[in-house]
């Protein structure tokens, strides 16, 4: 094993300052989405809130159409609600459960909501005052949302770390 050529060396350096640069703009990417949806989640918590009924609610279980390596089938789970409520003497129904989830749910969320909302029962919504026919079911930032949010930051923060190895010279790319 020999010393690395300065050649070889400097195409490992651009080479990882590139690695670092494409974590920080997806990481960025990521972060920037996911902050956006818990920014508009967070705003959803000083909505009025109104007594809803619901009117509908089933767990549907989903499956993949295709199998995994040792023969098994993804499956998960996803809510459907709709709920009937008033705001100024005029009826509305909805089916929206979290602000900002991006069309995605978690599975084990949705079985908790749909314990929680059995049909006819009673809930809280969150409606948008200068548009009342937006509502949420449970307002504040979605799962996913957050979640999004915090695997953009460790990769924005994964690609500093890169670049400032290899500013340093620490490490290889082979």
């Amino acid at each position: 094993m020999g010393a690395t050529s300065p050649t070889k060396s400097g195409k490992n350096q651009r080479g990882s300052l590139a690695f670092g640069r494409n974590l920080i703009v997806f990481g960025g990417a990521l972060l920037a989405t996911g902050s956006w949806g818990v920014g508009h989640g967070l705003a959803t918590l000083k909505w009025p809130r109104t007594a809803a009924t619901i009117v509908d609610a089933e767990l549907v279980r989903q499956t993949a159409n295709s199998r995994r390596a040792d023969g098994s089938v993804e499956q998960w789970n996803s809510f459907h609600v709709l709920y009937a409520y008033s705001v100024g003497g005029r009826d509305y129904v909805s089916g929206r459960v979290e602000p900002y989830d991006f069309g995605m749910q978690n599975s084990a969320g949705a079985e908790k909501m749909r314990a929680r909302h059995p049909v006819g029962s009673a809930a809280q919504v969150a409606y948008d005052p200068n548009e009342p026919a937006t509502a949420y079911l449970e307002p504040g930032p979605s799962s996913f949302s957050l979640a999004l949010s915090g695997i953009g930051a460790a990769i924005l923060l994964s690609g500093f770390w890169v670049r400032s190895l290899a500013k340093r010279g620490v490490g290889e790319m082979a």
